[in-house]
């Protein structure tokens, strides 16, 4: 039986300067379906670009898999995020009080929004893969190292360290996976990914109440090994699980051609072939034969004059060059054709992630206190407040608080919200278009956070907490999706990076503000919250849509 060969769609070329070929729904990533497939006689002897080659990839086990691997990097950076919120109010060793408490969690996006700008355009240099690699090392090290701080102070710092590398998971993640998909599938399997950072809010709730509520006595030698820093050890398994899956892995065929290694790409293309058709042969349907042949195949001058600037090409350069380099490829985030939305974006990721995080991170707290009896209706300034007591090294009244089950089971269920939200909307993406299912997002979560101050008992709280954790995760994830699309392949990585910088400065400025106002009162933060996170639905209606 003869068979089928693996049809490639024969893409129009595209001058990155010329902004009159590209229309405002992104056509170099979402080309008409009308242009006509390449058989086995006229691939033959054909040089074909780095897209060409994805689109022969077929959706198989090979691409599932991939899926997983960088799904799992959204996990553990969500759980290294969420366990921050959870500590702050657990590590009754390290003098925690409600005027320093959100030093911690500012640090790590402080080191993430840092980290954001130079981490993408290493991974469109040295390839994606071992960015990832690096920066998940980054993340393992100084989780474990946080679990032995001795001080809050050195909290803080081992914190900053770990949002340095975790600011160069998610953008190199996201352009390192959509490589190994073809158009067709790159949207969904984005989103598949994404949609796992909610696994990461699970995971840290469901280990603070299996850890942290139990009362058990550790010691190494004098010293007791309180519950907290056995949940932040614990925190560390999802990112090394993560570096463990992605090592297995092989770099893109695009890397490997701008690298001058064909016939190591060739090998790589003939593995996920392989991959894919023994799993088509498990369930007996018939397998494809690989077309492409090493002639096929472009060489590193063609990949250099696809982009003559990407410097990725030339990583011997001297220090002067790639510095002007690592410039001209920002400065072209802001030419002709990309200045709308690099102007855009920023803002909308800034005012984005202001909104969530603020609110976000702080949710334990708000749950701590309603459990309590306070409300923002009947609000008692926490400026006074404090956990330490004289002659004792932590409150007693803190440890009491670290047992009670009910903020790490609000956590859980806010978690599970984004899991029930995104299995509703997400397969609606492609049909509803990224614009309007995320501006929509944003509008409804904006309002969700108005009716928070009007909530006066913790059930209200704990459902008004769920609306907006649910929808503004599946809005993360569309948001993630969008601005990876609106980019080319040669600028992804970069632009990715810069703008989720922004997003990280926003969720900086955010979790300061809401914990400084939260001090004096309760309804301020949390309306600043709403409109800012209403003004970025707003101003995303401005961005062209990526959706066909």
């Amino acid at each position: 039986m003869a068979n089928d060969p693996i049809k490639l769609q024969t893409l129009p070329s595209y001058d990155l300067d010329d902004d009159d070929q590209v229309d405002d729904r992104s056509k170099l990533l979402h080309h008409d379906q009308d242009h006509s497939s390449a058989n086995g006689s006229n691939i033959k002897n054909k040089r074909l670009n780095a897209d060409q080659i994805a689109e022969s990839f077929n959706c198989g086990l090979f691409q599932y898999l991939c899926c997983i691997a960088c799904g799992l990097c959204f996990t553990s950076e969500t759980m290294l995020v969420q366990s921050i919120s959870i500590i702050v109010v657990s590590a009754c060793d390290l003098n925690i009080n409600p005027q320093n408490r959100m030093w911690v969690s500012t640090s790590m996006a402080m080191g993430i929004a840092i980290s954001n700008l130079f981490w993408g355009r290493l991974g469109d240099a040295f390839g994606r893969k071992r960015i990832l690699l690096t920066a998940l090392s980054i993340n393992v090290i100084f989780t474990v190292a946080s679990a032995f701080s001795t001080t809050y102070t050195m909290l803080i710092a081992l914190t900053f360290c770990n949002g340095l590398g975790s600011g160069g998971v998610l953008p190199v993640a996201l352009a390192y996976e959509i490589e190994f998909f073809s158009r067709k599938y790159r949207g969904i399997a984005v989103c598949v990914s994404n949609g796992c950072w909610c696994l990461g809010s699970v995971y840290a709730a469901l280990a603070a109440l299996l850890i942290i509520t139990p009362s058990f006595n550790i010691t190494l030698g004098n010293t007791p090994i309180l519950n907290w820093r056995i949940f932040a050890m614990v925190g560390a398994l999802p990112p090394l699980i993560a570096l463990i899956c992605l090592s297995l892995f092989p770099n893109s065929p695009r890397f490997l051609i701008k690298q001058g290694q064909p016939e190591k790409t060739f090998r790589v293309i003939q593995k996920i072939h392989s991959i894919n058709n023994n799993c088509r042969c498990c369930h007996r349907q018939e397998k494809q034969s690989l077309i492409i042949e090493l002639s096929n195949l472009p060489t590193k001058e063609d990949m250099d004059n696809e982009m003559s600037d990407d410097y990725c090409t030339d990583t011997n350069s001297s220090s002067s060059s790639i510095c002007d380099a690592f410039i001209r490829q920002y400065r072209r985030l802001y030419s002709v054709r990309w200045r709308k939305r690099s102007i855009l974006l920023p803002i909308v990721w800034f005012l984005y992630g202001f909104s969530v995080y603020g609110l976000w991170l702080w949710l334990p707290t708000l749950f701590s206190l309603y459990s309590q009896g306070q409300t923002c209706g009947h609000f008692q300034s926490l400026r006074n407040t404090s956990y330490q007591m004289p002659g004792l090294n932590y409150s007693l009244s803190c440890i009491a608080k670290t047992h009670d089950t009910i903020v790490y089971r609000n956590l859980l269920l806010t978690g599970l919200s984004v899991i029930l939200a995104e299995a509703v909307f997400t397969p609606i993406v492609n049909l509803s278009g990224r614009r309007l299912l995320f501006a929509g997002s944003a509008i409804v979560s904006s309002i969700s956070v108005f009716y928070i101050p009007l909530a006066n008992t913790a059930l209200g709280l704990l459902i008004f907490s769920c609306i907006f954790i649910g929808i503004t995760g599946l809005a993360w994830n569309i948001l993630n999706v969008w601005t990876t699309e609106l980019y080319p392949t040669q600028l992804r990585s970069t632009s990715n990076g810069w703008i989720h910088s922004w997003g990280r400065i926003g969720a900086m400025i955010g979790i300061m503000t809401f914990g400084f106002l939260l001090l004096l009162n309760c309804e301020l933060p949390i309306i600043i919250t709403g409109v800012a996170c209403l003004i970025s639905g707003i101003l995303s209606l401005f961005l062209p849509d990526t959706t066909k």
